[in-house]
C-alpha cells in the first residue's frame, strides 16, 4: 500500500464525483487515495477511509466550530481542529503536542498546510471556477502529513462546510 508522500508527484484531486451524494475522494488519475462521506443526511459528521485506516470528524458542540478527529473504533478524540477567529484557518493539535496550521486567506482564495516551522506542507488550488474540485500539491515531503493524512480532508471539510453556509446566507 502507498502512502501519502509517494503520491507526491501524481497529479492529486479533491472531487465530488455525485452531486447527488454527499461522498468526496481524493484522487489520483489511476486510483482513488483517500474517501470522505457523511453517514447520515442532516449530520456534520464525516468519514474519512484511507490508507488501511477510517477517521471520524464530529464536532463537540453545535455552537462552535472545532473538530474532534478520533479513529473509526475508538471512543475518545486524539487529536483537534481549533478553529481561529473569523475563520481564517485554525491549528491541528495532534498527539505529543505535534501542531499543523491551516491558513485560509479569502481575497487570495488561499488555503495551505504549515508546519510549526512554518514550512508550506500542502497548498490547494481550485481545479475550475464551474466544478467544486481542487489541486492538492504536496509541497514539501513531512512526517507529519505522512502520519497525518486525513489533515487534507479536514481542510476540504472546512471549505465544504463555508461555501454551504455562504450559499445559506445568500438564499
Amino acid at each position: 500500500m502507498k502512502t501519502l508522500l509517494q503520491y507526491s508527484g501524481d497529479k492529486l484531486q479533491l472531487v465530488q464525483p455525485s452531486i447527488w451524494k454527499r461522498v468526496y475522494q481524493l484522487r489520483t488519475p489511476d486510483a482513488i487515495v483517500m474517501t470522505m462521506t457523511y453517514p447520515k443526511f442532516f449530520s456534520s459528521n464525516a468519514v474519512v477511509e484511507g490508507f488501511g485506516e477510517t477517521w471520524e470528524f464530529q464536532k463537540p458542540s453545535f455552537w462552535k466550530s472545532d473538530l474532534e478527529i478520533k479513529k473509526k473504533e475508538n471512543q475518545l478524540p486524539f487529536a483537534k481542529f481549533i478553529t481561529e477567529k473569523w475563520g481564517r484557518g485554525g491549528t491541528f493539535e495532534l498527539p505529543s503536542g505535534e501542531r499543523i496550521e491551516y491558513i485560509f486567506k479569502i481575497w487570495k482564495s488561499m488555503n495551505e498546510l504549515y508546519s510549526q516551522q512554518k514550512i508550506k506542507l500542502i497548498s490547494f488550488q481550485r481545479a475550475s471556477w464551474w466544478k467544486t474540485s481542487l489541486n492538492v500539491v504536496v509541497e514539501h515531503d513531512s512526517e507529519l502529513i505522512e502520519k497525518y493524512p486525513w489533515t487534507i480532508m479536514v481542510v476540504y471539510y472546512i471549505m465544504l462546510e463555508r461555501r454551504q453556509h455562504a450559499s445559506g446566507a445568500a438564499a
